[in-house]
């Protein structure tokens, strides 16, 4: 049994024709008139199999194909179709796509399912439009609070929940998810990363997704006159963080696992006569252990200290937010695993550097993820690319997995 390549190569190109910044990468903020389009195509896609599908709490989507056993627990599969601002075709479209295949071949073909099979479409996974991560997922699973639902805006003061009455994505069942309903989940992606492209393998099998720690820091020394302030007499606030920067580069480079990321700088009072006398930065800080993710952020905090002890600067720093690293489930590794071999397929047991709604849905179930490779490890950009073979290849292997857990 197989998948149909073809189809699953019109549907990235249709989903992707829904886009604000075209000849700019890819642009689909949540509950968009261009989120909408390629909404209401895959809602077309799923009115060919008959399936039930629902909106579900948080603007979530789910289709589902009944099984032969009343009330068994589900099967869940799918991804999300939002974007970053100027985004690639593949990052969770591959994952949509390939589930919403699998779904249709299981329909189409008959295939026998004790259990249900459920599609599903996570919203606002990458947070660009409401400026948090896997906020669908965690609506859906109950980990954000009834009331602060309603705080939640976007940066043109919209709120999540006007935003999603607008589009027409209105919940037909506003309950939380319950973990007993769901059997397992899969969720395809594509690897945001080099390594399965440099090992010349099309599968990954994620064990693990990686811890975060999101640091702001303040450091503060003394604005003065760029011309007429002697090197020797100056405290200059983004010299500073130059020597903080290299200093967590050397700190996280040191065990092979760990990475530290400075990813916004900004300078104040950023002027070309001025010495900065104010500098706040981001750190962000990953690893798959937590104590060794706390042991790094430590390290590199106490860096911090000594840098501007040394330069007689001041330094504030904020914890922005902690997620402990997320383990997946063994027997749907080993499962995943056990359909690859069956097709030949070689794969590799990876560590997720990004996290995925998959880390939502941990605490709920056992889950899996398949990997495919990102050409030259390129994502979140116009250059993102994933082969097609590649992607049919994760599809097979979804599909194998899907029917055996649905046995």
């Amino acid at each position: 049994m197989k998948v149909n390549a073809k189809r699953i190569e019109n549907d990235i190109k249709a989903i992707n024709n829904f886009n604000s910044t075209p000849g700019h990468g890819i642009s689909r903020g949540t509950f968009t008139k261009e989120y909408m389009g390629a909404i209401d195509y895959i809602f077309n896609e799923l009115r060919k199999t008959g399936a039930d599908v629902k909106i579900m709490r948080g603007g979530n989507i789910r289709a589902r194909l009944e099984g032969s056993i009343t009330d068994a627990p589900s099967v869940m599969i799918g991804s999300h179709i939002d974007s970053v601002f100027q985004g690639g075709k593949f990052d969770g479209v591959v994952g949509t796509v390939t589930s919403l295949e699998v779904f249709r071949t299981i329909f189409e073909k008959k295939i026998p399912h004790r259990n249900p099979i459920d599609f599903v479409v996570f919203v606002e996974e990458d947070g660009s439009r409401f400026s948090s991560v896997l906020l669908g997922s965690r609506i859906w699973a109950g980990k954000v609070k009834e009331e602060d639902i309603p705080k939640i805006l976007d940066k043109e003061g919209i709120s999540y929940i006007e935003a999603m009455t607008s589009s027409g994505l209105i919940p037909e069942d506003n309950s939380i998810l319950n973990g007993k309903e769901i059997k397992a989940m899969i969720e395809p992606h594509i690897e945001q990363s080099l390594v399965l492209e440099s090992k010349g393998l099309s599968i990954g099998i994620v064990e693990t997704i990686a811890g975060i720690k999101q640091l702001e820091v303040v450091i503060e020394g003394v604005s003065n006159h760029a011309g007429a302030t002697p090197m020797n007499l100056r405290n200059d606030a983004l010299c500073g963080v130059a020597e903080i920067i290299l200093n967590t580069e050397k700190i996280a480079s040191e065990n092979g696992t760990s990475v530290a990321t400075v990813g916004l700088v900004d300078v104040s009072p950023g002027k070309t006569n001025i010495i900065p006398g104010k500098v706040r930065f981001t750190l962000d800080i990953r690893d798959k252990d937590d104590t060794t993710l706390n042991e790094i952020s430590e390290r590199i905090i106490k860096s911090i200290a000594a840098s501007c002890k040394n330069r007689k600067l001041s330094h504030a720093i904020k914890q922005v937010s902690y997620t402990k690293p997320v383990f997946l489930s063994k027997k749907v590794v080993e499962l995943i695993e056990n359909s690859a071999r069956n097709q030949g397929i070689d794969t590799l047991r990876m560590v997720s550097g990004a996290v995925h709604d998959s880390s939502v849905m941990a605490e709920l179930t056992d889950v899996g993820m398949i990997f495919v490779p990102s050409k030259e490890g390129r994502s979140h950009c116009p250059e993102e690319y994933t082969y097609l073979k590649d992607i049919e290849i994760a599809a097979n292997i979804l599909l194998e997995s899907v029917i055996e857990l649905s046995k």
